[in-house]
């Protein structure tokens, strides 16, 4: 009778896992969707932006593409969208506790960059 009861809780809990692990391939398909077209945007906002000096104004132009990724699972659309508002925040000096310098903004864009590339790969077919 235990061995039964044990199989029965093991069936329940591998099929649990099955149907848990489903939505998670059909997500990041989705999170594709919205990734690709806001890292294209990005990059087109990243091409105006120099470490010497950026118009605040071009942060709202970062923040703007970002939006449609607030509510990805992806890893690496979650990078991107921290790390591209941080590029943001330098441009607006928005951070009061990462004041922005040149060399932050830098070393943010860079990194925000190589995270295009990742985000590209990630969705490559």
């Amino acid at each position: 009778m235990r061995h039964r009861m044990l199989g029965v809780v093991l069936t329940a809990a591998a099929t649990a896992l099955c149907l848990a692990a489903a939505p998670v391939a059909s997500a990041g398909a989705d999170d594709c969707n919205l990734l690709l077209p806001a890292a294209d945007r990005l990059e087109a906002v990243f091409n105006e932006i120099a470490p010497s000096g950026t118009p605040p104004w071009v942060a709202a132009q970062v923040r703007a593409p970002l939006s449609p990724l607030h509510n990805l699972s992806s890893p690496p659309g979650i990078d991107l969208r921290i790390r591209s508002n941080m590029v943001a925040s330098q441009i607006d000096n928005n951070d009061p506790y990462r004041p922005a310098t040149p060399e932050r903004l830098a070393s943010d864009l860079a990194k925000a960059r190589g995270l295009l590339v990742v985000v590209r790969d990630w969705c490559a077919p």
